[in-house]
């Protein structure tokens, strides 16, 4: 099994806060209210904000997160005033008695002009490895945004199949193979190879949503 990491676990933990706003809103029937949400993940604070194409993972939740909150809506929290962390790093029974667990910092009763400004460090590396990937390769090849064309554009398997030999075949590595005017049958057993790989990756990461 795939260990989950801790970013995607914080991620996880941004959803669930946001599925129990909504729920909690249309328990008590509330419109028109001003809510605030707080992360002391800077890594989950910039796939909320950033406009990019992430991983399946990452996409599925951060959309989710979108429908019910905007982006103005989050903030940074420094761990050290997260409440959230009290119990998270264990706590005996006199903790879980303070107030913060159970208040909140005590600057959230002040105006949102006094509330403190967190510095956010940003991961670009955690940031970065949920990035989408569309690059074409033959040896490791993660193309879904392709495959995905190639579907939708051709009913036929065996003319799919054709159009990846082409697409490859105009890859550095095949420089010899332009010469030839007809594909040979090893490059369209090729293309069938990755367009059957492409399809359990696709079909892999669907699981992990």
């Amino acid at each position: 099994m795939k260990t989950i990491t801790i970013p995607r676990l914080e991620l996880m933990a941004a959803t669930i806060g946001v599925r129990l706003f909504s729920s909690v809103k249309h328990a008590l029937k509330i419109s028109n209210i001003k809510t605030y949400f707080w992360t002391d993940s800077s890594t989950v604070l910039t796939w909320i904000i950033r406009r990019e194409q992430w991983s399946v993972f990452v996409a599925n939740r951060i959309n989710e997160i979108r429908k019910l909150t905007t982006s103005e809506d989050w903030f940074h929290i420094s761990t050290d005033q997260n409440p959230a962390d009290i119990l998270s790093r264990g706590c005996g029974p006199k903790q879980l008695q303070k107030r913060k667990w159970w208040q909140g910092p005590g600057w959230l009763k002040n105006s949102k002009e006094q509330w403190p400004k967190s510095a956010v460090n940003i991961n670009e590396k955690e940031v970065e490895i949920e990035k989408r990937k569309s690059v074409i390769s033959a040896n490791n090849t993660e193309v879904e945004s392709i495959s995905s064309q190639l579907a939708r554009r051709f009913s036929r398997f065996s003319k799919m199949i054709r159009v990846m030999a082409w697409i490859l075949r105009f890859q550095p590595k095949a420089k010899d193979l332009r010469k030839c005017a007809e594909l040979k049958n090893e490059e369209l057993l090729n293309a069938q190879k990755i367009i059957f790989r492409l399809i359990q990756k696709e079909c892999y990461s669907n699981e992990e949503t």
